[in-house]
């Protein structure tokens, strides 16, 4: 807005000043043609006509010079300019000339009359432009202020109501704390970028909600699982130390309580590699390992496991080039994932069987394990892959529902996916899906 005022102003200013030397010129070139070309009209009448207009200019003073540089009329004897010769010399030269001297416009102007010339030198004081310049850089100065007010008012009243919002935001958040996670925040009736704000917000604390419940469950469980081993452990040394016993019986004693150490030691393990996965991703050490190898390992291990497990390893489109079925992987990560999900498949099927069929598609490797257990129904599938998350249908198998959790963390670590399909009562199909390490 200043900007667009002083361009205001100075225009005005240069057309003021331009309009105004205009009009001297046309006075002066009037003049001269009355003294020069009207033989009637000498310098005299001359004078008298000057004084007898109304538009004479103020201060306004008129010269002519003959051919000999000899002032051959004046008007305006109230006011003289100095004239030297060089500046005659310049007009007659250069042509007409225009300047400022002091608060007078001064305007020279070369005059040819029947092969005679003349210089005609007008000057006169622009009181009127002068007077509406000021008048101008009032208005433009008084405007500027009040224009500044009002952006300050309006700025200050409209700033307070777009920042209103975010202050309620602020003060939402800060009343949100563990106890009431499941506040939300209020949401905004308009698509604007406070509205996202709060819908992100939201979305925020229902992630941070969840992994509070996730949290509490996983420990509530965790508590849950080593109280049971330990809990019997120690009614049956209890009960073993109450009357002297057999060395049969104190044998069958020791081997059941080696039975639930073992089951400590598992689920310390496996709760120490989902810790572990969880927080230390980077650090695995990769390599070339060759997928059916990886499946063939991970089905001696879960048959050594329980002799009555069954595990039935097929390898479909088998490629002639080998090297197809490298993937880049950790071994002992890979074989763990595979040998948790064919243990629970072998575990939950009713004869103790599972199918592992290895496919070889355009541009990935799958792994589907196949049971014919129980099944799992559709509003429990999205919580398999929970912590300690089992089905009523498997609550009576033993487990801890670590497994699967660890294996889906492992195949995530190797840019793979891990989806579920399951039909109640006819049996679980798990896919794993993995990239080649030189494609195809």
């Amino acid at each position: 807005m200043l900007l667009s005022f002083l361009a205001i102003y100075l225009f005005s200013k240069q057309l003021a000043e331009q309009d105004f030397a205009r009009r001297l010129r046309e006075k002066a070139i009037t003049s001269a043609i009355l003294l020069i070309k009207v033989d009637q009209v000498d310098t005299i009448l001359l004078k008298i006509i000057d004084r007898a207009k109304r538009d004479n200019l103020f201060r306004e003073r008129i010269r002519v010079y003959d051919q000999a540089d000899k002032e051959i009329y004046a008007s305006g004897d109230t006011m003289k300019l100095p004239i030297s010769q060089q500046v005659i010399e310049k007009i007659k030269h250069e042509g007409e000339q225009h300047t400022v001297y002091n608060e007078f416009t001064v305007a020279g102007i070369p005059f040819n009359d029947r092969g005679t010339n003349y210089t005609i030198v007008a000057s006169a004081e622009d009181v009127i432009g002068y007077n509406r310049l000021v008048d101008l850089r009032r208005l433009l100065t008084a405007l500027i202020v009040i224009v500044i007010g009002l952006v300050f008012v309006s700025g200050w009243i409209y700033s307070g109501r777009a920042l209103r919002p975010i202050q309620k935001i602020i003060a939402n958040v800060q009343n949100i704390s563990p106890q009431n996670l499941s506040q939300r925040l209020e949401i905004s009736p308009y698509p604007d970028e406070m509205g996202k704000l709060i819908l992100i917000f939201n979305g925020l604390l229902t992630r941070i909600e969840n992994a509070f419940k996730l949290q509490k469950m996983f420990v509530s469980n965790v508590s849950h699982e080593l109280k049971n081993p330990l809990t019997n452990i120690t009614s049956q040394l209890e009960v073993t130390l109450l009357n002297e016993r057999s060395q049969e019986e104190y044998q069958h004693t020791i081997e059941s309580v080696l039975d639930d150490i073992k089951s400590l030691n598992h689920l310390s393990v496996s709760l120490l590699d989902l810790a572990r996965l969880t927080h230390d991703s980077d650090t695995f050490t990769m390599a070339e390992v060759r997928l059916d190898e990886i499946l063939w390992d991970a089905r001696e291990r879960v048959q050594a496991i329980d002799h009555a497990y069954k595990v039935e390893v097929a390898i479909k489109d088998m490629p002639e080039d080998e090297s197809r079925l490298l993937v880049n992987g950790n071994p002992h990560l890979l074989k763990t994932a595979f040998q948790n999900i064919i243990e629970n498949a072998c575990k939950f099927s009713e004869d103790g069987r599972a199918e592992v069929v290895l496919s070889c598609k355009t541009n990935e490797l799958l792994v589907e394990v196949v049971d014919r257990g129980p099944g799992i129904e559709r509003k429990d599938i999205e919580n398999v892959f929970q912590p300690f998350f089992r089905t009523d249908a498997t609550s009576k198998v033993k487990g801890y529902g670590v497994g699967l959790s660890l294996s889906q963390r492992i195949i995530s670590i190797h840019k793979g996916k891990i989806k579920i399909e399951s039909n109640p009562g006819v049996g679980t199909r798990i896919s794993v899906v993995l990239l080649p390490a030189h494609g195809f």
